[in-house]
């Protein structure tokens, strides 16, 4: 997995050849002979082009030779990846969209405009996993998810949160010439109540002011907790209404992808059109030059960059190797960036500076 500090290293690696290859994979039952076949394929294809260009790199024939020694056992179950290979290391990245055209690119600096809605998409956070009795926590940095370790004396159970003594309380009274009596409300709900609020203020103790807080949980406890919360961290419009037991790591980052990619594409639409906007007061907004050397200086709050990422009748092949120097520049100084179709960006420019 490419995670940030892989990242890093990788972009550190960039004065030496790079492989880059994006390509398809098979899942189901036949997937680690498919893919086999598949990355035998494209290995011939990247051996050739490195004994001719690259006739001094054995060490990254020997990173190329053990990736295809493991990749096919743990990737069975990708659709799409991408693979970078230097001499120092070798790392992979699932990509959750097709690629359009499997390709591979040897150059001194990694490829990473196929990885634009990936690292653009990029959630950071906390995960709270919530059960009517027990909760746990995970955190996501830059969409890499991890288990949250909490303290002994956290009420990760509702044993730990109310204690053991729980029955409930009278909320209704009622009588009559002959009788009198009270009617309990459900006991459990009480107790879930009351065990849903110690979370709640233990976790606004816990957890860093203005960061995200995503939710997983049944709709029943999301209706509940929704109720008895007012942090406004916590990201109850794109919470996953199901059993956080039911969910793998990758099956959780893939439905917060898909719940964050709405707010992102709508984000990205606004900041273009005020690109835009500036470009046409200040013409410098769209010169690749000037706008790697202000995302170098942190002179910009974002990079708008369009989601075509292949030469086109509006973007010309030398505007592409243009638009990856962008990107990495903007990584390596945490610029945020965002894709937008290419038709909100104006005609002959490849990114834009805002």
């Amino acid at each position: 997995m490419l995670y940030p500090e892989s990242l890093t290293q990788l972009l550190a690696d960039s004065n030496q050849p790079v492989i880059s290859l994006f390509i398809n994979l098979e899942t189901g039952g036949q997937a680690i002979n498919a893919n086999k076949i598949k990355l035998n394929s494209f290995s011939k294809q990247i051996r050739e082009q490195l004994t001719t260009d690259y006739p001094e790199e054995k060490t990254l024939l020997n990173q190329l030779e053990d990736l295809l020694s493991t990749a096919p056992q743990e990737l069975a179950h990708i659709q799409s990846v991408a693979f970078y290979i230097t001499a120092a290391g070798h790392y992979s990245q699932p990509l959750h969209y097709p690629i359009t055209t499997e390709y591979f690119l040897i150059a001194d600096q990694p490829d990473l405009r196929p990885l634009s809605s990936e690292l653009s998409l990029s959630l950071n956070g906390t995960i709270l996993c919530l059960n009517k009795t027990t909760f746990s926590l995970k955190s996501i940095q830059q969409n890499v998810i991890r288990d949250y370790p909490l303290p002994k004396d956290a009420p990760t159970t509702i044993e730990i949160g109310i204690g053991t003594e729980r029955k409930g309380e009278v909320v209704q009274g009622f009588s009559s010439p002959t009788h009198s009596f009270v009617v309990k409300e459900n006991e459990q709900l009480i107790d879930q109540t009351n065990y849903f609020r110690v979370i709640g203020r233990y976790l606004d103790d816990l957890l860093p002011e203005k960061a995200p807080i995503y939710v997983v949980t049944l709709p029943g406890n999301l209706n509940l907790f929704k109720k008895l919360v007012v942090n406004p961290n916590y990201r109850m419009d794109q919470a996953i209404q199901t059993s956080p037991d039911s969910l793998s790591d990758d099956d959780l980052l893939d439905k917060l992808l898909t719940n964050a990619r709405h707010e992102l594409r709508q984000k990205a639409l606004g900041l273009a059109e005020r690109a835009a906007s500036a470009y046409h007061g200040d013409s410098n907004l769209g010169d690749p030059e000037i706008i790697l050397s202000r995302i170098n200086n942190r002179q910009l709050t974002a990079l708008i960059i369009p989601t075509a990422l292949a030469p086109s009748a509006t973007i010309s092949a030398d505007q592409i190797m243009d638009l990856n120097h962008m990107m990495i520049a903007a990584i390596q100084t945490g610029l945020p960036f965002y894709p937008v179709p290419v038709e909100n960006i104006p005609t002959g420019l490849v990114a834009m500076g805002i």
